[in-house]
């Protein structure tokens, strides 16, 4: 009986340790510093900062402690004083701006937002009473659900190789080559590969969300059902910013003054690219050849086409336990050993 006693103990405590808690409800009013407004709600923090009349951030803690600046996802943290007004409506706190209408739910604690006329653009997503508010984590995970809006799609999320819309589906933020297919041969799977992902994405509905969190991220953007949709961090803080536009340009705009902007291209850059692909040999690596690349890059001057870039692409090296492999003899020639890649710049 003892044994079956500690046995149900332990379960107990493996449940309670990774149940899913909310942020709690607020009871204790708001802080007020400057663009700044901080909720102590029964089982964490929340803070939201206005950056603009059209952005503000949202940031989440169960632990009352908020991580310091970093510089390595995002470069601006300073924002100029916003004009906005926030009222006490009992149940909600209306914090309104020129472009927007935040409405805070008290209790369970929810961010709802709505345009300057009222139109709702975004709502969080509670379907009980046990989430406790939109915002919630599940052991390290943090996470925060929202409404799926009628005729709402998605368009985002760093380099896919899979939809370029993302309704209805999952959207795992992590790099990798995909699983389900053997990488020591080269083959990824391409519904899942991902070499540059971007946890930021725009709505039609006429906003975004950059969830600031280096951490590998899912985003079910209603796969399961068509009326919620939901981001995750494996880590670290529930961090987000909600970017109004309506316009995408306008979003986009935004979300640079937060990351800041990239560099422009070099001007070689913005000519033609040419991949050789295993030099014209791809599934016959051991017919490969150097005189391949060198006879292309005359055949393209011979043709008047101005190639600015020519490079070895994809399977520069054969994969193999050894990172490369030694090939045969070609007609007569030495053994070719591609160890590493290569970029060749056509001069005029």
């Amino acid at each position: 009986m003892k044994k079956v006693s500690l046995f149900l103990a332990f379960v107990l405590i493996g449940v309670t340790a990774f149940a899913q808690t909310g942020i709690g409800s607020n009871k204790s009013g708001y802080k007020k510093d400057g663009n700044t407004l901080l909720f102590s709600n029964a089982n964490g923090d929340v803070k939201i900062e206005l950056c603009s009349a059209s952005m503000f951030r949202v940031r989440a803690s169960w632990s009352r402690k908020f991580a310091p600046d970093e510089h390595l996802m995002q470069e601006n943290y300073t924002w100029p004083a916003v004009d906005y007004k926030i009222t006490d409506a009992k149940s909600a706190y209306i914090i309104q701006t020129s472009a927007l209408i935040i409405t805070v739910i008290k209790s369970p604690f929810i961010i709802n937002v709505a345009d300057s006329k009222g139109v709702m653009l975004s709502s969080e997503y509670v379907p009980d009473s046990k989430q406790n508010g939109g915002l919630h984590h599940i052991g390290d995970m943090v996470m925060c659900t929202k409404d799926l809006l009628p005729d709402e799609h998605f368009f985002g999320f760093g380099e896919r190789m899979d939809f370029t819309e993302q309704r209805n589906k999952l959207v795992k933020l992590n790099v990798g080559r995909g699983k389900s297919k053997n990488n020591l041969l080269g083959a990824y799977n391409i519904n899942e590969a991902n070499y540059c992902p971007v946890p930021f994405f725009m709505s039609t509905k006429g906003y975004g969300i950059y969830l600031h969190n280096s951490s590998a991220t899912e985003w079910d953007m209603g796969s399961k059902t068509d009326d919620e949709y939901s981001f995750k961090a494996n880590d670290g803080e529930l961090d987000y910013y909600f970017i109004y536009g309506p316009t995408f340009p306008v979003i986009l705009s935004s979300y640079l003054s937060i990351t800041g902007k990239s560099p422009l291209l070099p001007r070689f850059a913005f000519g033609l690219h040419m991949g050789t692909y295993s030099g014209g040999t791809w599934g016959h690596e051991e017919l490969t050849s150097d005189r391949y690349v060198i006879e292309l890059a005359r055949k393209m001057r011979e043709m008047g086409i101005p190639v600015d870039i020519l490079f070895l692409d994809s399977t520069w090296r054969l994969f193999g336990k050894m990172g490369a492999k030694e090939l045969p003899p070609l007609n007569g020639a030495k053994h070719l050993r591609i160890p590493k890649p290569c970029l060749i710049a056509c001069m005029p």
